[in-house]
C-alpha cells in the first residue's frame, strides 16, 4: 500500500480499551468483510461503510478509515468512534454519511453487531422501485419478511435521520434505502455479509426478469412462508463465512494484519 500507516498513528485514546482477544477477532471479520466486499465487486472506490460494535462496549464501533480503499483494510487499521463520532482509536478520518447510518444501527439496535452499507452497480437501480422489490426467486425467500424501506433524505449527514433509519429497519434483517442503496445487519459477520448477498442477488434478478418484459408468476405467499421456515436450518453465514475467509486467506491473508 503506498499510503500507509504507522503504528504512531494508532495509539490508543486515554480511556480507550486496549484490544481484546474477543476485539482482535472482530476486526478479522469486519476486515475481512471489506476485502470480500471488493472481490464481489460491490465497493465504491472509498465510499460506503462496513462497521462492528467492539465487544464489551454499549456504543463504540469499529469503521474503516475515510479515504482508503477496501483491499487496503486491515484489521489494525480500522479506527474506533463512540456514539458522538470522536474517534478514541486512530486518525480522525471519518465518513460523516458512514457515522449517521451505522451509528443509527448500533445505538438502537443492540443486537446487529455488524451493519453493511453498500451500492452495487448491478443492483442498486432496484431501490427506484416504487412498490418495492418483488420476491421472485426461492433464494429472495431467504428474506422473505425481512426487508424494510427507508425514504431517501439526501446526503446522510443530518443526526436526525439516524431515528428513521433505525425506525425503518426495525426487526428486519435489510433495508433498503430508497434512490440510494443497500444496508444489511446481523449478529455476527457471516450473517450481515450473506444477508448482502441475497439482497443483491434478490434485486437483480428482480431487475432482469421485469426488463424481459414477461408475465411474471410471484408464486403463492404460503409457499414464501414455508421456504423461510426451511431456510431456518442453513442460517446465513453459518456455513458460507468459514468458506469465505478460507477464499481471502487464499487471496491475500495480509487483511488479519
Amino acid at each position: 500500500m503506498d499510503n500507509e500507516v504507522s503504528a504512531a498513528d494508532f495509539k490508543h485514546a486515554e480511556g480507550a480499551v486496549r484490544t481484546s482477544e474477543a476485539e482482535e477477532q472482530v476486526r478479522i471479520d469486519l476486515a475481512a468483510m471489506f476485502r470480500l466486499t471488493h472481490m464481489f465487486g460491490w465497493d465504491d472506490v472509498i465510499w460506503n461503510h462496513i462497521t462492528a460494535r467492539v465487544p464489551g462496549s454499549d456504543h463504540n464501533f469499529l469503521m474503516h478509515r475515510f479515504g482508503l480503499l477496501y483491499e487496503e483494510v486491515t484489521a489494525s487499521n480500522l479506527i474506533k468512534v463512540d456514539e458522538h463520532g470522536n474517534v478514541l482509536e486512530g486518525p480522525a478520518d471519518v465518513n460523516t454519511a458512514g457515522f449517521v447510518i451505522h451509528s443509527a444501527i448500533h445505538l438502537h439496535h443492540p443486537n446487529n453487531k455488524f451493519v453493511f452499507h453498500a451500492h452495487p452497480p448491478q443492483a442498486i437501480a432496484a431501490t427506484s422501485f416504487k412498490d418495492g422489490i418483488p420476491y421472485l426467486i426461492q433464494d429472495s425467500s431467504m428474506l422473505y419478511g425481512k426487508v424494510g424501506y427507508h425514504d431517501w433524505e439526501g446526503l446522510s449527514v443530518d443526526l436526525d435521520e439516524r431515528f428513521r433509519i433505525a425506525e425503518n429497519l426495525g426487526d428486519n434483517k435489510c433495508l433498503v434505502m430508497r434512490n440510494h442503496g443497500f444496508l444489511t445487519v446481523g449478529e455476527t459477520a457471516g450473517e450481515a455479509f450473506m444477508n448482502m448477498y441475497y439482497l443483491i442477488r434478490m434485486c437483480d434478478v428482480a431487475m432482469s426478469a421485469q426488463g424481459a418484459g414477461l408475465p411474471l408468476d410471484p408464486a403463492d405467499p404460503s409457499l414464501w412462508e414455508l421456504s423461510v421456515e426451511q431456510y431456518k436450518a442453513f442460517s446465513p453465514g453459518m456455513y458460507e463465512w468459514p468458506a469465505l475467509l478460507r477464499r481471502c486467506d487464499r487471496a491475500d491473508p495480509s487483511y488479519r494484519n
